[in-house]
């Protein structure tokens, strides 16, 4: 018999009677008169509308037309409609509300270390000429809402600058993960449709090159709707460019004006899908609104693990290692 580890045993850290005192969920709690964890948790439960109404309202979330009724379950629990005739673009909660209050706008928004040590910190500022330039870009490609567009790029800034340009346009983001084969890359945009792709030339594993660009166009051969490769120049490695399909980054990017309005979007319309991983069956595409996915992650933020912004007297970092495939890659962005 060998011993087995315990856990549980002693706890670690407790918060302090000030941290507690400064939590968003203790504001919020106070905010609606409820005393304790317990009561908060009837309370959500048994009136699912109002705590939606209330998570929407404490988090700032803020729409272009107010919706008129949170939670519409007539036509069952399995087919709910959120925030019946409300009309946002995520992007404006994600990008414009921060990089247009000038106390936000300076701020980091993203700080980026690659494998090799370069770093790279775009300010909140930065990021909406970012996000605005590249939604410039899908644009003079005729790439527009309803449009899917896949993500097969390293985890580095301009992969979280595309998956928020395409919700500014009403495209539909397909983030898969960048150690995919062809196949599996092939399989997700051919069941979306795509008619895009992001992708870079290579990238870094365990300090060694791992190309990406081959992978993408082995891909592409079998995904009809495909139309456009946009390449970062991520690990400089040689690759193929198609003429007329493929397109640099910093040439079709670089060269955008730096404003651009956010699609029209309602609050259910489709902002991307993320797919379960194939290991029991085809994979399945999971779709996620503009209300729905996004709003869900900052509550987890806000409530779960008690994230901080500028107005609170220093801004929080969160360190996160995942792949934009999976789905933690997109939480942690919106």
């Amino acid at each position: 018999m060998t011993d087995t580890p315990t856990f549980g045993g002693e706890i670690v850290w407790r918060p302090t009677p000030e941290y507690t005192e400064r939590a968003h969920l203790t504001r919020f709690m106070r905010a609606h008169a409820i005393s304790d964890h317990a009561e908060l948790m009837a309370r959500s439960t048994a009136d699912v509308a109002w705590f939606a109404d209330a998570v929407l309202r404490s988090l700032d979330i803020r729409f272009r037309v107010p919706y008129t009724t949170v939670l519409d379950a007539s036509g069952g629990i399995e087919w709910p409609r959120w925030c019946v005739g409300g009309r946002l673009n995520i992007a404006d909660n994600c990008v414009d509300k921060w990089a247009s209050d000038p106390a936000t706008r300076a701020r980091p928004a993203i700080i980026w270390e690659g494998e090799e040590g370069a770093t790279r910190t775009l300010s909140y500022g930065e990021l909406a000429t970012e996000v605005n330039r590249c939604a410039n870009a899908l644009r003079s490609l005729g790439v527009g809402r309803g449009d899917a567009v896949g993500l097969f790029m390293p985890m580095t800034p301009e992969i979280a600058i595309a998956l928020l340009a395409a919700a500014r346009i009403g495209a539909v983001a397909l983030p898969l993960f960048s150690g995919y084969g062809a196949g599996a890359v092939a399989s997700r945009l051919a069941d979306a449709g795509a008619v895009a792709l992001f992708t870079a030339d290579g990238t870094f594993r365990r300090g060694r090159l791992s190309p990406m660009k081959p992978i993408a166009d082995e891909a592409a051969a079998h995904v009809p709707t495909l139309r456009h490769v946009i390449v970062l120049r991520r690990a400089g490695n040689d690759v193929t460019m198609t003429p007329g399909r493929d397109h640099w980054w910093h040439e079709l990017v670089g060269r955008q004006p730096d404003t651009a309005e956010s699609a029209d979007t309602a609050a259910e319309d489709t902002l991307l899908i993320l797919y379960t991983s194939g290991t029991t069956g085809r994979p399945k595409g999971i779709v996620h609104t503009h209300c729905g996915f996004p709003v869900k992650a900052a509550q987890d933020m806000a409530f779960g693990t008690d994230v901080h912004g500028a107005s609170d007297n220093g801004a929080d970092r969160i360190y996160w290692i995942t792949d934009m495939g999976w789905m933690m890659g997109p939480w942690l962005v919106y």
